[in-house]
């Protein structure tokens, strides 16, 4: 089970796409949109959808915590798979949290003794609906291929 963890206000110019792969992905995901703050300046804003977000991943005591990060490691798609899986199969876990941040970014420090790792899709930002496109597209494009079927069809 894959639980994606987002701090978004709207992902209105990429809904049906994310609709499309949640629906190909069935009950293998799950979204938890986290409405970010607005008020206060930059580093207020950071901590206030920090401890939000700590306070969601309460909830998820026996899973693999994953924060998308341009600091995190930059992995193929077949390396990810194998993270995904191992991450998945572990008896401890009971799935994998993935955490996108809001365009102000999270408090990493304070949110690193609560992660199991970090990972980057590349050395770019990408923008925060974007990033949530892109890993739900890398989860279905692993499941297509770890079933045997062909991606591309």
């Amino acid at each position: 089970m894959f639980t994606i963890l987002s701090i978004s206000d709207s992902d209105k110019h990429r809904k049906s796409v994310v609709e499309e792969y949640t629906k190909r992905l069935g009950k293998s995901v799950k979204i938890i949109d986290i409405k970010p703050s607005k008020n206060g300046n930059n580093q207020q804003i950071i901590t206030k959808d920090t401890e939000t977000l700590l306070a969601h991943l309460q909830k998820f005591s026996n899973t693999t915590k994953i924060l998308l990060s341009k600091e995190g490691k930059v992995l193929d798609t077949m390396q990810f798979a194998t993270v995904c899986r191992n991450k998945n199969a572990e008896s401890r876990f009971s799935g994998v949290v993935f955490i996108i941040g809001w365009p102000y970014g999270l408090d990493e420090q304070l949110l690193a003794k609560h992660i199991n790792s970090k990972i980057s899709f590349w050395a770019i930002t990408l923008p925060h609906g974007l990033a949530k496109v892109t890993l739900l597209e890398q989860l279905y494009r692993i499941g297509t291929i770890e079933q045997g079927k062909s991606y591309h069809y």
